[in-house]
């Protein structure tokens, strides 16, 4: 993990209220990911004050919405931002039996790590289904099961 990924995780946790469950390490390939769960960014949205406007752009057979999210402080030029992202669902890149509702996740999240600065630094859950923290671990798994 980067020192700025570090930093981020840190600051949610402190200036959110987050914990360490809101955050997960996923390695595939030596390659190690981070996620951050769906509800810890509406928390951090709310209390940041951002507001965004969703537009569905495709329905059928996949589903895109574009979501354009602003900060809350048009006073301060230097603050104010505001940013634009797509989400995309189809049966192709997810297993959710509601697609609309994936892809304006998708598409929200998205928005919400580029305005913490954090896009591709953090991922969110939504962004693939495997990206889902796993339920158990292997340890724990061992440990409640008796195997290896």
């Amino acid at each position: 993990m980067s020192n700025y990924t570090q930093d981020l995780i840190k600051k949610f946790k402190e200036k959110y209220k987050l914990d360490s469950n809101d955050f997960w390490d996923l390695t595939r390939g030596g390659k190690s990911t981070w996620i951050i769960k769906h509800n810890a960014l509406e928390k951090i949205a709310a209390q940041e004050k951002y507001t965004w406007k969703l537009d569905v752009l495709n329905f059928s057979p996949d589903v895109v919405v574009k979501c354009i999210a602003e900060t809350n402080d048009e006073e301060d030029a230097f603050e104010y931002r505001v940013v634009e992202s797509l989400g995309e669902s189809s049966s192709k890149n997810t297993m959710n039996s509601y697609p609309y509702a994936m892809a304006e996740k998708r598409a929200v999240d998205r928005c919400i790590l580029k305005l913490l600065n954090a896009h591709a630094y953090l991922y969110s859950e939504s962004e693939a289904d495997e990206f889902k923290k796993p339920s158990t671990t292997k340890m724990e798994a061992i440990i409640k099961h008796g195997k290896s």
